[in-house]
């Protein structure tokens, strides 16, 4: 069984971040032949229609090779593919249109799924067309292959002979609704143009009749840092980085950064691992030098070509300067003196509540407490695309019974820390928790006090929790879900050089972050906003 094991471990070179290792604790192999078996097919029975190789094989790429082997090497313990999504981003001119054309062949004869439905979805009927027209020219140039098919090309549809009865078909976004399909893959070709997520949400829950189904997406970078497409960017980069564990979807971004050299060819290579073959270097360098003389030009050419998005807000902080600071919190001893912070959520969301001991010249320790109401987790896990009852059953997250979060577990946890410890201060947010904090100070004795969250007010506990950060003076011990907060946080500033952490342009969750804000801020002030007073306390009658 050992030499089993052993011999089921997958090559290093097929091991690149932190989803991989995963995949490989719960049993994940990797097997080269289905890949080089597609491989081979492509190269032996496609046909490229364009340009100097048109009417010549198709002759893949080395990045074309090597996603084409990880999505169809990797395999679940049960030997099924492992990857079910993916995403992936080039920059135009790469030849991603052309690869995806010679995959719906691939799906639809190779997959080992029995009636294949492969749907092939754009945000119009003419951006549907040209892979859909690019893949019936491969069919009709192979005397292997158009044998196997027929072609309604006025539909956009075409049925595969061969026994699988499979069939392919070319769907846009401006045509009624696609509900009802049982498609076994999917791929959307150039996701930034879908405005509207209708047509992605109807695909992405369509195939739970499916043994191994795919929805996969193909595109450059949008015009702006949202939508769907941004949503996939990210939660790729997340899932790699190992901030959601998700070993299923395969993430391959290839874009330089807004902080790259745009001169460095360095840097033209992160967006196009074609350079030099689907693009010439020196026609590159003559688009940049004429970008470069306008910057509207300039703009677009970052977009297009570098896959470099230009956003006015700026992450909080960087991913490996969070993660440098993961060392064990020191444990909390009975009566030592601590700070609090409470973030409470809307009825149906997370709230967080942080701890906190320490100074700021010796540093914090973070302790964190976060409360969902059990019904509607799993809604909120598709919404949020995080492991909620996973961090559950972690004992990370406290599930409260019912569709709201109910107040007393949280109010049960705070009375219990101020019971064991000498709790100075807790810093909350007025917003949500009023009768809350009522009750914890005439009932409970806690020194609960309002804090405001304009940005005059945090932006020195939000400017000391990031220098903390930098400095490696905090120990937050990896909590996943508070690192999933760092990694959706957006900064903002105003002309004063005043910073908060914005919810409203953060991506998804920052709760934790923010309750962690509070904690600093009543750990290294004399005062929030004020005490809790009559103000807040009665119904006042104003003449």
């Amino acid at each position: 069984m050992d030499q089993i094991q052993e011999w089921l471990q997958p090559d290093p070179k097929w091991i690149r971040n932190a989803s991989d290792r995963l995949a490989v604790e719960k049993g994940c192999w990797f097997d080269e032949a289905p890949g080089l078996k597609a491989i081979r097919f492509v190269e032996t029975h496609c046909r490229q229609s364009k340009g100097r190789w048109g009417g010549k094989p198709l002759r893949l790429l080395d990045w074309q090779k090597d996603f084409i082997m990880r999505l169809f090497g990797w395999r679940n313990p049960d030997g099924t593919r492992r990857f079910r999504r993916f995403y992936l981003e080039v920059a135009k001119k790469n030849g991603k249109s052309t690869m995806l054309s010679a995959l719906l062949i691939v799906f639809c004869l190779l997959d080992g799924e029995a009636s294949p439905e492969i749907h092939v979805n754009a945000v119009d009927r003419s951006q549907a067309g040209i892979i859909f027209d690019e893949t019936v020219k491969m069919i009709e140039s192979s005397t292997v292959l158009k044998p196997l098919f027929r072609l309604a090309k006025r539909a956009r549809r075409a049925a595969c002979l061969d026994g699988k009865h499979g069939t392919f078909i070319a769907n846009s976004a401006d045509v009624a609704s696609k509900d009802g399909a049982n498609p076994s893959h999917v791929v959307f070709d150039e996701l930034h143009r879908q405005k509207k997520r209708d047509m992605w949400d109807v695909f992405a829950y369509g195939s739970a009749a499916r043994a191994q189904p795919i929805l996969g997406s193909i595109t450059t970078a949008g015009e702006s840092a949202d939508g769907v497409w941004y949503e996939q960017r990210e939660y790729s980069e997340k899932v790699n980085d190992g901030v959601v564990p998700d070993f299923a979807h395969l993430g391959i971004v290839y874009r330089a950064l807004e902080t790259d050299d745009v001169d460095d060819p360095a840097t033209w290579r992160k967006a196009n691992p074609s350079l030099g073959e689907t693009i010439q270097v020196e026609d590159f360098r003559r688009e940049l030098e004429e970008a470069k003389r306008n910057p509207s030009l300039l703009a677009n050419f970052k977009r297009l070509r570098l896959n470099i998005v230009t956003a006015s807000d700026s992450a909080f902080v960087a991913l490996d300067k969070w993660d440098a600071c993961a060392s064990p919190p020191r444990p909390m001893e009975p009566g030592s003196t601590i700070f609090g912070g409470l973030d409470l959520s809307t009825v149906d969301d997370l709230s967080a509540l942080a701890w906190i001991q320490g100074d700021v010249h010796d540093g914090f320790d973070v302790f964190m407490e976060f409360f969902l109401p059990e019904d509607g987790i799993e809604a909120l896990e598709l919404k949020h695309q995080v492991p909620y009852r996973e961090w559950a059953r972690m004992g990370l997250i406290t599930l409260t019974p019912g569709n709201v979060v109910d107040y007393r577990w949280i109010r049960k946890r705070i009375q219990e820390t101020h019971a064991g410890f000498d709790l100075r201060k807790l810093f909350v947010d007025r917003h949500q928790a009023l009768d809350l904090c009522l009750t914890l100070r005439d009932e409970d004795g806690v020194a609960v006090e309002f804090f405001s969250q304009a940005i005059q007010s945090v932006t020195v506990p939000t400017k000391e929790l990031l220098r903390l950060v930098l400095s490696e003076r905090i120990r937050h011990g990896g909590n996943p879900i508070l690192r999933w907060n760092a990694s959706n946080a957006v900064a903002i500033s105003d002309s004063n050089g005043n910073m908060k952490i914005d919810k409203v342009r953060s991506r998804r969750k920052v709760d934790g972050l923010s309750a962690l804000v509070d904690a600093i801020a009543a750990a290294t002030s004399g005062a929030g906003e004020s005490p809790i007073t009559c103000y807040e306390s009665e119904d006042l009658l104003v003449l």
